[in-house]
């Protein structure tokens, strides 16, 4: 039976995950079934409210609601000291990055751990950021009122990537690098939900969502993490998490995207049956950066309605092709069942000629 079990994969993207509500809606309504998740970023969150729901319906129900109140309200608000910093640190970096590098590498090499004054004031703001230039203090409240942690920890089971901090500098930098194809970041890591102490799920939920730069990183068995989408970004690894579902023992899983184009291939995963729900139309609305902060009425319900229809399209044929194909291997069985008396009595009748036969 392990392998009917299936898994669902919600990709990272901010404010685009109201893409999944549709996704949602329209895999209930084709009667899908969901034994496992694993998500990223949004995803994770997503994730863990359907996770934690008695029933897939009702987990949607959930979802749906909390929308609804994103589409109204965002749960984004800026700390001002900390903006105020990055303006001086980005301001620091655009005017005289070249030479504050050079001068670190000198002062490396001079001082070894004994750091001059100016350094160590750039390492102080530079420490600063990590304490992000936004507040999920909203955030926290609606998974309150949404997320039940208690029923999250006997839900299904739920995977999300995380990336692990080295500041929030680094990390920034690190996507930039990948974006650009210069080099691969590391790896996201995947933690299963279910196995952290109760008073750590909400912090890894958090941390698989904590944009470098926007929030501050969450510590999780005393490891700083934050955004898992950042991780293998050449195929988008930690952005699609996959792996925890493939070695869990799911061989057929929904994998869903959250950008138009997106890297990753199921062709790199022959060992499962993959069914993928790619935006049929163009996802992005206004860019990168609006679109991922961008929480309001005019942008989430057109992702809605795109997450289904796009469902419908890439998974609804499969399966009501999968679901005229079993009732027609039902209705090939059921008339072979009613054949059998008629074979008993073939055989009899053939039995009683022959015995006829002999007696002539």
């Amino acid at each position: 039976m392990e392998d009917f079990r299936v898994g669902l994969v919600l990709s990272g993207g901010g404010a685009k995950g109201a893409y999944h509500v549709g996704i949602l809606k329209a895999l209930c309504e084709l009667g899908a079934r969901v034994d496992a998740i694993a998500g990223a970023s949004i995803g994770a969150l997503n994730g863990a409210i359907l996770a934690s729901a008695p029933t897939l319906e009702e987990g949607v129900d959930r979802i749906e609601e909390l929308w609804e109140i994103l589409a109204e309200s965002s749960p984004l608000s800026f700390k001002m000291p900390n903006y105020l910093e990055f303006l001086m640190v980005a301001g620091l970096h655009l005017n005289g990055l070249n030479y504050i590098n050079g001068l670190i590498l000198s002062a490396q090499a001079v001082y070894g751990s004994k750091l001059p004054e100016w350094l160590l004031q750039w390492l102080k703001v530079s420490e600063g950021l990590s304490s992000g230039l936004l507040s999920d203090t909203p955030l926290k409240r609606l998974m309150d009122r949404y997320l039940d942690v208690d029923a999250l920890g006997s839900g299904l089971p739920l995977y999300v990537s995380v990336f692990r901090s080295r500041g929030a500098l680094l990390d920034l930098l690190s996507c930039l690098i990948g974006e650009l194809g210069f080099m691969d970041p590391p790896d996201s890591e995947f933690l299963h939900i279910q196995l952290l102490p109760q008073h750590e799920r909400r912090d890894a939920l958090l941390a698989s969502a904590a944009i470098p730069l926007l929030f501050s990183p969450k510590f999780v068995n005393n490891t700083p993490y934050t955004d898992g989408g950042q991780g293998g970004w050449s195929k988008m690894q930690g952005n699609t998490p996959i792996t925890p579902l493939l070695r869990a023992g799911y061989k057929t899983i929904i994998v869903t995207h959250l950008s138009d184009g997106s890297l990753w291939s199921r062709q790199d995963f022959p060992e499962a049956t993959v069914l993928e729900i790619r935006p049929q139309t163009l996802i992005s609305r206004h860019g990168v950066t609006p679109d991922l902060l961008g929480f309001d009425a005019k942008k989430i319900p057109s992702w809605i309605q795109q997450g289904y229809d796009d469902t419908m399209h890439c998974v609804g044929r499969v399966m009501k092709a999968s679901a005229a194909r079993c009732e027609l291997r039902v209705s090939e069985g059921a008339v072979a069942k009613s054949q059998q008396p008629f074979g008993r009595l073939d055989q009899e009748l053939d039995s009683a000629m022959k015995r006829l036969m002999k007696t002539k």
